[in-house]
């Protein structure tokens, strides 16, 4: 710790009061250069860079609108078989939901895959801190009745939300289907999606901040707050844009699995609900819309 009459500031170590008071262009690049250094020499700097970075590679919702300027077919996921006037590209022959399977893969690719590498590596921390293995034996009953009171609670939601013309129009993103193999095929592909934006958000970024925040205020504390709020306001910005009743019901899913993620050391109860319960929505929309699956 620096006496009080140090001309010395942190953390921009080589940049004294006198310049701070009197900046000039090599100010503003020094604390830009500073800041970025600082960060990524920390393991929650790291976290918070790669966890933007990746999501700024995979677009407004996953869409990857960077995949279109190498591949002109690319339109991203949600395109209607027979568009009026824009027919569905086919990009995979065989599989009708080509679009959809390429968005969930390649999301897995970068904020799934990605990140454990960063986690094994950089950060060198074991890949269970961040909630990839299941709970532990001590916290499984609290797993399962987390699963069920949050999957329970939820279907009025989704039950609602399946009505709303926003919702109908963007979900599923494919359609028709021609069976109820057809179906269930298409939900196994989108599976991977849940796993991806429930890691992202409620495994690395959640724990990441968790363990940073633990470490500056003390073992003592058992709920760290700010690595929640981060994860859900994180996960709300993701879903601008999105139909209102989704947007919305982002803040209080983000809180919800945010801190069942946290009591029970694990991701996977809130992505079995979370893509359980969009199966749900799926279905209803088609229903509603009077295209059920093989109709």
């Amino acid at each position: 710790m620096t006496d009080s009459g140090s001309r010395r500031r942190e953390p921009w170590s080589d940049i004294d009061e006198v310049e701070l008071d009197q900046p000039d262009f090599i100010t503003v690049i020094k604390i830009v250069w500073h800041t970025v250094r600082d960060a990524l020499a920390h393991p929650f700097g790291r976290i918070l860079f790669t966890a933007f970075l990746l999501l700024m590679i995979w677009g407004q919702h996953g869409n990857l609108e960077l995949l279109g300027e190498i591949w002109p077919d690319w339109r991203g996921p949600g395109m209607a078989p027979y568009g009026e006037g824009h027919p569905r590209p086919v990009l995979i022959p065989g599989v009708p939901w080509d679009l959809e399977l390429l968005f969930a893969f390649a999301g897995f690719f970068l904020l799934v895959l990605i990140p454990c590498l960063v986690i094994r590596f950089w950060i060198r921390r074991p890949l269970a801190e961040f909630g990839l293995t299941l709970p532990p034996r001590n916290r499984r009953r609290l797993a399962v009745l987390s699963f069920l009171f949050l999957t329970a609670v939820s279907l009025p939601a989704f039950y609602l939300g399946a009505s709303d013309d926003g919702m109908q129009a963007l979900y599923p993103y494919y359609r028709p289907f021609t069976g109820w193999g057809a179906f269930a095929l298409y939900q196994l592909t989108i599976l991977f999606f849940y796993i991806t934006i429930e890691f992202i958000f409620r495994g690395y970024l959640l724990f990441g901040v968790a363990y940073e925040e633990l470490r500056l205020r003390g073992e003592a504390v058992v709920f760290p707050h700010w690595a929640l709020l981060i994860q859900m306001l994180s996960y709300t910005a993701w879903h601008l844009g999105k139909p209102l009743p989704e947007l919305w019901g982002t803040l209080v899913w983000g809180l919800a699995a945010g801190a069942v993620t946290l009591a029970v050391r694990s991701v996977w109860p809130v992505i079995l609900s979370h893509w359980l319960l969009n199966v749900f929505l799926d279905w209803l929309i088609l229903k509603d819309l009077g295209i059920p699956p093989g109709g």
